[in-house]
């Protein structure tokens, strides 16, 4: 058995036709079944059947598909580690975890000075919640968290480093067309009882939801996501309305979500927090990294000054 055996059975599963896995792979279609046929032998098991209308992995191969994946993505994953060890300067991962939303200086930042800075750089970006963040901080796993945090939750991120970046208040978002956007005051509570509500997986939005409802009553909650697109699409499509900070919505990488409306709640909750990196003193960061995290900051501070 050998690792190429394992590529053409993962292949031809995937193309279920001897011929366009053999295209695929740039090899003759008798060399891709002699190669098949020797693992087949080898484990004593039927791998594909052939008929007029392709070959398609039998109920023994589709048992064994997946750890065959497997140990193909481990051989993967021990070369790229080795290649990293051997020559570290060259190959780097930097780890982002944020919360709600893609801000559009965080790939910018990267991108724009790829060439010069961080060609030997692998960016991991993606979006998680506040408490996951703070444990894979405190954990080591990743590199930095941008997230948002109050007064009230200094605790929460106790043992690790927070560098503010901006100040940002909390709103509500809002379709155009909703009727709080006519009202020509501020809102009431009586006038938060009347939405429906949609809400970003975030500990800080459910606090504040919880709250409300001890002051107004039970409210109307229809959906809750991670993903900005969906958010501004529930907004738009169902009329709901939702939490989100201003620096959030005005640099969101989804570029509709910039076009809600804002409604201030500062009258009736506290709505001002804090937005930053989120580090361990512990885990040293590479110059390259450390240049990221600058990049990003200035680019931010640049496109809100005033948060």
């Amino acid at each position: 058995m050998n690792f190429e055996q394992l590529l053409y059975t993962e292949t031809l599963a995937q193309h279920n036709s001897m011929q366009k896995a053999a295209d695929v792979l740039h090899i003759s279609k008798s060399g891709l079944s002699i190669a098949i046929s020797q693992l087949e032998n080898e484990l004593g098991v039927s791998l594909f059947d052939k008929s007029a209308s392709g070959t398609k992995l039998t109920s023994q191969g589709r048992q064994l598909l997946s750890s065959i994946s497997d140990i193909l993505r481990v051989k993967n994953n021990l070369e790229a580690t080795a290649t990293a060890v051997a020559d570290p300067q060259k190959h780097q991962r930097f780890r982002i975890h944020y919360m709600n939303t893609m801000l559009k200086p965080f790939i910018n930042t990267f991108i724009k000075n790829y060439s010069n800075r961080f060609q030997n750089v692998q960016l991991d970006i993606s979006c998680h919640e506040f408490d996951s963040i703070v444990r894979r901080v405190l954990n080591q796993e990743i590199d930095a968290g941008f997230v948002a945090i109050n007064n009230t939750h200094d605790e929460a991120i106790k043992g690790l480093k927070f560098t503010p970046v901006s100040e940002s208040k909390l709103v509500l978002f809002c379709s155009p067309n909703n009727a709080l956007n006519e009202l020509g005051r501020p809102i009431t509570l009586e006038d938060l009882k009347k939405q429906k509500f949609s809400i970003f997986n975030d500990k800080f939005h459910d606090e504040i939801f919880e709250r409300l409802q001890f002051q107004c009553g039970p409210l109307s909650l229809v959906l809750r996501v991670d993903d900005a697109w969906a958010m501004q699409t529930a907004v738009i499509k169902l009329n709901t309305v939702c939490f989100g900070r201003t620096l959030q919505g005005n640099l969101s990488s989804n570029i509709n979500f910039s076009d809600l409306k804002t409604i201030d709640i500062g009258h009736i909750i506290d709505d001002h927090f804090k937005l930053g990196w989120l580090t361990n003193p512990n885990h040293m960061l590479t110059e390259e990294a450390k240049g990221l995290l600058e990049g990003i900051t200035a680019e931010i501070k640049k496109e809100m000054p005033y948060g």
